[in-house]
């Protein structure tokens, strides 16, 4: 009763320790705010996260459960950047340590804290650099987060872009064996696709989640999670490597498919030629009532054998494409 009393009696919080509160938690909610926006960028393009047969709720939990364990490490992770960089651990960050293409960045920090160029940058330093830049205006707001948005969309849409290359062999495969005509509708495009690209679609997906040491899918997103050790709050950007590199993971997936597809179509154009050859030397024979039989029978048995091979392939092109993505998000230049 006597501590409801002190309670009750106990004199108002004061107007500058209020204020200061209040500005606290409206920065730290501007940096959950902006890490959420970073992360769902995965959760909307992404394999397996931002795939439609995972419901829109659990996608924005699992956001929102990794922004609320990210965001207070944030001050951390520029610590982690450093180290990373500190190869022989003198706590001096030289610009021979730093990643190429970072030489600019290296030497605005210089200016910054007015370094001589022959010292390099101590951890407070480096971290004073790293602090999280949040506008506080609205449309500033809005422009650093579509940059914020640009990296997760970007990892996703690499992995998806390689993994694309496994339905496109699908297709190809089902034009020359003739099952085209039976489309089925995929859900998470939106849209028709054929049976054997379906098919390969989801053994692709499940190659890349069982990829070793981690699996693809946590690979990629400790991909993201790394940006901020190098990318703080409110400094991400693409750079033009990055769209480079799409344009370069495009070629990449057209290559996969057609490693995919291309035993499939030496076996059916050494099957039409048999066909042509024996319609030619028995006319008796309709070729035409039995090539069909005949077409989808043998390419039914390549495919199979072709399933031994597929997954080397998987695990080749994927895990290139992560470090690629990985090199190019982490050490942006351009």
């Amino acid at each position: 009763m006597d501590f409801l009393n002190s309670a009750l009696n106990a004199e108002p919080i004061p107007p500058w320790l209020m204020h200061g509160l209040m500005d606290r938690a409206l920065t730290d909610f501007s940096w959950f705010l902006l890490v959420v926006v970073r992360l769902s960028g995965l959760m909307i393009l992404g394999p397996i996260f931002g795939q439609s047969i995972v419901p829109m709720n659990v996608r924005a939990l699992l956001t929102l459960a990794l922004a609320i364990v990210v965001t207070p490490a944030i001050t951390q992770q520029s610590q982690r950047g450093f180290d990373r960089w500190d190869v022989n651990g003198d706590q001096l960050l030289t610009i021979e340590e730093v990643p190429p293409g970072w030489e600019t960045r290296y030497q605005s920090v210089q200016q910054v804290v007015q370094l001589e160029p022959q010292r390099g940058i101590t951890r407070d330093e480096y971290a004073l650099w790293m602090r999280p830049h949040v506008p506080t205006d609205v449309l500033n707001y809005l422009i650093v987060a579509a940059g914020e948005l640009s990296l997760g969309l970007l990892l996703g849409l690499g992995v998806m872009t390689v993994l694309a290359g496994m339905q496109l062999a699908g297709q190809i495969i089902d034009q020359q064996a003739g099952f085209s005509l039976g489309e089925i509708v995929n859900p998470d495009l939106d849209s028709t696709g054929s049976v054997s690209g379906q098919s390969l679609s989801y053994l692709g997906m499940t190659m890349f989640v069982l990829l070793e040491p981690l699996g693809g899918h946590l690979t990629m997103l400790q991909t993201l999670l790394q940006t901020f050790e190098s990318l703080p709050i409110g400094q991400a950007w693409v750079s033009q490597s990055a769209t480079e590199l799409v344009g370069a993971l495009v070629q990449e997936s057209l290559a996969v498919g057609l490693r995919v597809a291309a035993p499939m179509l030496v076996m059916m154009t050494l099957i039409d030629l048999t066909l042509g050859f024996l319609g030619h030397s028995v006319p008796q024979v309709n070729i035409q009532a039995i090539g069909f039989a005949t077409r989808a029978s043998l390419c039914l048995v390549i495919l199979v054998v072709l399933l031994t091979d597929i997954p080397d392939i998987i695990v080749t092109s994927t895990p290139e494409a992560l470090e690629r993505l990985r090199n190019t998000l982490l050490y942006p230049t351009g």
